[in-house]
């Protein structure tokens, strides 16, 4: 006690009056979960996954799960477990937490971000598997970047870049990974990749939603903007361009920042709704969803994003672009071809005259698709027939 330092005994003093005060903090901040599913009863091989660790610092069983990440990181780590694996959990960019993990010798590092890179970088030998939640880091900067572009020639007004380059950065792709499993398009990867996986993400569901027919010839008029942070990258003032100057068409809109509202500044008009954020599990939202046909996201770039995903599950169809994440839906969606406002003027006209019937019809195959593709049981399985083609093809090589 005496060789402590003054900053030593300081700290520590302080920090047993105040740490009661942050215990709630301290339980949800954990940047670093370690030794799930080991045993010192047998050798076992170690794997990290960089993701997020609120999956362990919450009772998702008896709380509204308004992301799908959480339980999705479960699914990955009950795979990596039954394959006995002795695994750590890491925040994907918390730099801090590599010095408490650096002794450690991993067998296979999972994940994302810069602490995934790093470990990457030290652990030359291990399996690695990227797995991608977002489109390839050049892509997504230079549609962004085109968008807010857009954004400025029409209004006058600089928007910034906030959902490109925080996860993934183009350095990571200089080097090439054991593996790599994306939410998204493989296009951008099959010149270094032979064979990217491909996985579906999940979506919230409100168990309380009953698929009924609607009557389309209201609710095709009716179009649901189900977003979050970054509404420029996400497209939603391209959309309010368009319901600004019409008064035919319904834009609902849930999720919208404060900080994308001060910028966009959505006129108060009749056939423009913003809903502020919305719980799915509520019957505000079953009212919402049975009211629209459609679920709208002309995004520049996705992974794939679980607002459509999470609309589906409810029978909305999906509007979104081409090539930005969502190309495996084929006749799931319908696909834009086009972000300026002028022709999604004209695509929204067409689309709100299509006929009930046809409509009705879609609208039943999007959401027997979804349940067949984007439960929490489906992904569980589906990343689990992935990673055992992993183990498989690393025997035989």
């Amino acid at each position: 006690m005496k060789n402590d330092s003054f900053k030593t005994r300081l700290t520590r003093n302080l920090w047993s009056n105040f740490k009661d005060i942050f215990y709630s903090e301290r339980i949800e901040d954990t940047a670093v979960i370690q030794n799930l599913n080991f045993t010192a009863t047998r050798k076992q091989k170690k794997a990290i996954v960089c993701y997020l660790t609120v999956s362990y610092t919450a009772d998702w069983g008896n709380q509204n799960i308004g992301r799908t990440q959480p339980l999705e990181i479960l699914s990955i780590v009950k795979v990596l477990s039954d394959l006995d694996y002795a695994i750590d959990v890491v925040n994907c960019n918390d730099m801090r937490a590599l010095p408490i993990i650096a002794s450690k010798d991993y067998h296979l590092v999972f994940g994302f971000g810069e602490v995934f890179y790093q470990l990457t970088l030290k652990h030359p030998n291990a399996m690695s598997i990227i797995y991608m939640t977002e489109h390839h880091p050049d892509f997504a900067d230079r549609e962004e970047k085109k968008r807010i572009a857009y954004f400025y020639e029409r209004h006058q007004k600089k928007a910034r870049i906030v959902r490109s380059g925080n996860y993934y950065k183009s350095h990571y792709f200089n080097q090439q990974y054991s593996h790599l499993v994306t939410l998204g398009e493989v296009d951008p990867f099959l010149k270094e990749y032979k064979s990217p996986f491909t996985i579906f993400p999940t979506g919230v569901v409100n168990t309380n939603f009953v698929f009924e027919k609607r009557d389309h010839v209201t609710t095709r008029n009716h179009f649901l903007w189900l977003g979050s942070f970054g509404a420029v990258h996400k497209g939603l003032d391209l959309l309010l361009d368009v319901f600004e100057n019409r008064d035919d068409l319904v834009l609902h809109i849930a999720g919208l920042s404060e900080e994308d509202e001060a910028l966009l500044t959505p006129k108060k008009r009749a056939n423009i709704i913003n809903h502020g954020y919305l719980n799915v599990k509520t019957e505000t939202f079953l009212e919402l969803v049975k009211n629209c046909s459609f679920n709208i996201l002309p995004s520049c770039s996705e992974g794939f994003s679980t607002a459509i995903t999470t609309g589906m599950f409810h029978g909305l169809i999906p509007i979104v672009m081409r090539d930005t994440g969502f190309n495996r839906l084929k006749n799931n969606a319908i696909f834009l071809e086009d972000y300026k406002v002028p022709y999604l003027n004209q695509k929204l006209t067409e689309i709100s005259a299509r006929p009930s019937k046809e409509l009705a019809n879609f609208s039943k195959s999007v959401f027997e698709f979804a349940h067949e593709n984007f439960s929490n049981s489906a992904f569980e399985m589906n990343f689990k027939e992935i990673i055992d083609t992993i183990m498989k093809n690393e025997q035989n090589d």
